[in-house]
């Protein structure tokens, strides 16, 4: 499976871009600026304590003396400038990312992350040309954005923590631009990958569960493209799985779709059924003849199923009767001591439980992949799945069948 083309890379200059010499310390949801005479920017909910100003920031407190501020700006004033950027800058993807980042350099975080989400909105309209380089200068804005989601203990914790407490900035109402932030930042994370693994199997957060695959599928380890694959088939939410195909149906290639179909082979019926609406969903039509050549076998080696389970009556009578005697010796007197046993008559009916409802269910699944991948009904008689086969235009058996975005 090839790995789609990363979107991270640095940035070339922008209009609006700041003075490399200012040092901006993150804000909080309060935002005033302080300008110093030396250049550098202090930004975060400024108060006056005698000669100096106390600036709140994310990572602190700030104290700076009078004599050292040029100017301050009140977050008002900063919300308004950014107003009138924004009304002459145009709708563009390019035009609100750059509002993004003047957003974010005076401490506006809620304007940053609505001009975010606007100029992801847009990055489909970007022509073909510029749509790489807009990608990478999104990208790595978005790997900056780590003070925005993390608290400051977590920003230095170790891994396992990190990858955790980014994936918990994911919220059930979380914006795109936030989603991405946080999958841009886990692209990122030095051997994070099988801390991935385990929050794409175990978080018991679906949105979270999609985020852990977006950035393994973006990874470059070997093997992660397989798992989300295998996500595909084996989580237990429909959401979860659609997200797993639409981030591998881009790439994925015919040893991809033999990989996948093992499943069909599987010991449950629910396995071999998602394993069906995978195929038929990823749209290659190399899963066409497997899914075929599985039909004769679709109720076989079921657990639970296929004669495993068997289950019986018995109708019987039994009989006590005297078998024997034994002889005992008390005082002198001899008794005798019966031995009783039971005769028993009659019959058993032993039954094997044929799975013929996970069977049927199983092949329903069969049909309607094929029925996607080939733009043909197969028909409900398996018997006949490999007529219809062989009379396939060579056509359908080439292209792949289009699947719409879910």
């Amino acid at each position: 499976m090839t790995k789609a083309p990363s979107r991270s890379g640095p940035f070339a200059s922008l209009r609006w871009s700041l003075p490399l010499a200012l040092l901006v310390l993150t804000a909080p949801a309060h935002a005033d600026e302080l300008r110093l005479h030396d250049g550098r920017v202090i930004v975060g909910k400024v108060a006056v304590k005698g000669d100096a100003y106390e600036v709140t920031t994310r990572d602190g407190i700030v104290t700076v003396p009078k004599d050292q501020v040029e100017v301050l700006k009140p977050e008002a004033d900063l919300r308004r400038a950014l107003a009138e950027r924004s009304r002459s800058a145009g709708d563009s993807t390019f035009a609100h990312l750059q509002l993004a980042i003047d957003a974010r350099a005076v401490g506006l975080e809620p304007e940053m992350w609505q001009h975010l989400d606007r100029a992801m909105a847009r990055f489909p309209d970007v022509g073909e040309e510029a749509a790489p380089g807009l990608q990478r200068r999104c990208a790595e804005f978005l790997a900056q954005l780590e003070p925005e989601l993390l608290p400051r203990r977590h920003r230095t914790a170790p891994t396992t923590v990190r990858v955790h407490q980014l994936l918990e900035a994911l919220k059930s109402d979380s914006s795109p631009a936030r989603a991405a932030a946080v999958e841009e930042l886990l692209v990122r994370e030095n051997n994070a990958d099988q801390d991935l693994r385990k929050e794409a199997r175990g978080n018991n957060s679906q949105k979270r569960r999609i985020g852990a695959l977006g950035a393994l599928q973006r990874r470059a380890l070997a093997g992660n493209d397989r798992f989300v694959l295998r996500t595909a088939v084996l989580d237990s939410a429909t959401d979860v799985r659609t997200a797993a195909i639409e981030l591998v149906r881009p790439m994925v290639k015919d040893e991809d779709i033999n990989y996948l179909a093992t499943g069909l082979a599987a010991q449950t019926a629910k396995v071999r059924v998602r394993t069906a609406e995978a195929l038929g969903e990823l749209g290659n039509p190399a899963a066409i003849k497997l899914l075929v050549m599985a039909a004769p076998n679709a109720g076989k080696a079921l657990a639970g199923g296929s004669g495993e389970i068997r289950n019986h009556i018995a109708i019987i009578q039994q009989q006590a009767y005297i078998r024997d005697f034994n002889v005992e010796v008390a005082a002198a007197s001899f008794i005798a001591d019966p031995q009783v046993d039971v005769l028993t008559s009659g019959s058993v009916l032993d039954v094997s439980l044929l799975a013929v409802t996970e069977v049927r269910t199983i092949l329903q699944s069969y049909r309607r992949s094929l029925t996607k991948l080939a733009k043909s009904d197969p028909g409900d008689n398996p018997g006949t799945w490999p007529t219809w086969l062989a009379q396939l235009p060579t056509a359908a058996a080439q292209t792949p069948a289009t699947t719409g975005a879910r």
